[in-house]
């Protein structure tokens, strides 16, 4: 018999495996990102299809399998219907699982991430979703270890002077010396506000203001940092940029 133990998760993807079946991609906080088969998920009377909807976060009871481990039981704990309700709470949901799955390898323990991740899916429930996946993504980046520098020029060391630049490829703020052609512009409000979204409390962000300007090039910088840091493309980025444009 399979032996069978519990794991806390959040649903981050899934994907339809044959007629009745569903594979499901997790991040639960004791194994980290895992895929688990759900056999008859997708039949209307099973116990399992209402609660593995991505991004719910579920108490389950999973089984050893022989290919992939497999789930016995889903209890949701938080459903975070809003987000899946909601276009654009959605898309920034589904970048936010994107990077998650990029930052981390598979079956590592990241509790940390797990708590860090929770917040960010409360915060794109409640709040304005824009600006919380803005804030979920710079901090999921830096605890994963991509901290970007812009107090110091990232190529030379030198104290950074404002307005500076923000180059991908160095990892954070440039000098005017040290910044190649067509490195993006980094300025004083773009500093305070980046701060701001790296000090975040995710739980009790309070309240606050940002020009429309600033909030642009914050998302201009995440995108672009996020791109080189992982070095390939999100395909979650292209349907926010078109979701954007509309």
């Amino acid at each position: 018999m399979a032996l069978e133990y519990p794991s806390e998760a959040i649903l981050l993807a899934t994907r339809d495996w044959s007629a009745a079946d569903r594979m499901v991609t997790l991040f639960s906080r004791e194994r980290g990102i895992v895929t688990v088969m759900a056999y008859g998920a997708r039949k209307p009377k099973s116990k399992l299809s209402g609660g593995l909807q991505p991004f719910t976060h579920l108490n389950l009871l999973l089984a050893g399998g022989k290919g992939m481990d497999l789930v016995r039981q889903c209890e949701v704990v938080t459903s975070f219907r809003k987000i899946r309700e909601d276009l654009t709470r959605l898309a920034y949901a589904n970048f936010i699982a994107e990077l998650t799955l990029g930052l981390w390898p598979q079956q590592q323990s990241e509790s940390a991430a797990f708590d860090m991740l929770l917040a960010v899916l409360t915060l794109l429930a409640e709040r304005n979703p824009r600006i919380a996946a803005l804030a979920g993504a710079w901090q999921l980046m830096v605890l994963a270890g991509f901290q970007p520098e812009y107090e110091h020029c990232a190529h030379c060391g030198a104290i950074l002077s404002l307005p500076a630049y923000f180059s991908f490829i160095e990892g954070g703020g440039t000098c005017v010396h040290c910044s190649p052609p067509g490195t993006s512009k980094f300025d004083q409000p773009d500093k305070d506000f980046l701060d701001k979204l790296l000090s975040l409390d995710l739980r009790q962000p309070g309240q606050f203001t940002v020009t429309a300007m600033v909030l642009s090039v914050a998302e201009s910088l995440l995108y672009g940092f996020v791109r080189h840091q992982l070095d390939r493309p999100l395909k979650s980025l292209d349907f926010i940029n078109k979701l954007t444009a509309l």
